[in-house]
């Protein structure tokens, strides 16, 4: 094995020691599980062309004019979006269909626009 150095923000750490705490893990166990994870997405996701699924989002009401102009750039891609407020802010479910690459680029456009907390992408491959 290698040994990395890492630097995090001071609330991401917390979450990150409440979680091994409950898991009953060290630091370095949930750091080599999370890059295991996201190296095989990465990977499941670049071998995909085509897919089907959603982007779940959630944001300050601040943000739905930025998401929709977004939407309407893509609508090649999005099927359908359903929304409702929680706590102050919006989550929205958006169905996608379309090519991976595409997919991913909108939804790392989701992602860099302001007063959107997550964009989290969930798909499946059409064969």
């Amino acid at each position: 094995m290698e040994r990395i150095s890492l630097t995090i923000e001071k609330n991401l750490l917390k979450e990150v020691d409440e979680i091994i705490n409950k898991e009953r893990i060290s630091r370095s166990e949930f750091i080599r599980r999370a890059l295991e994870y996201y190296v095989k997405k990465y990977d499941w996701l670049s071998r995909i062309e085509s897919k089907i699924g959603e982007i779940t989002v959630i944001y300050n009401p601040k943000a739905v004019d930025d998401i929709l102009e977004l939407e309407s750039q893509y609508r090649d891609i999005v099927l359908i979006a359903l929304e409702f407020p929680f706590e102050g802010k919006i989550i929205r479910t958006i169905a996608i269909k379309g090519q991976r690459d595409r997919i991913i680029e909108f939804t790392n456009k989701l992602k860099g626009l302001s007063n959107v907390e997550l964009a989290h992408l969930t798909t499946i491959s059409i064969e």
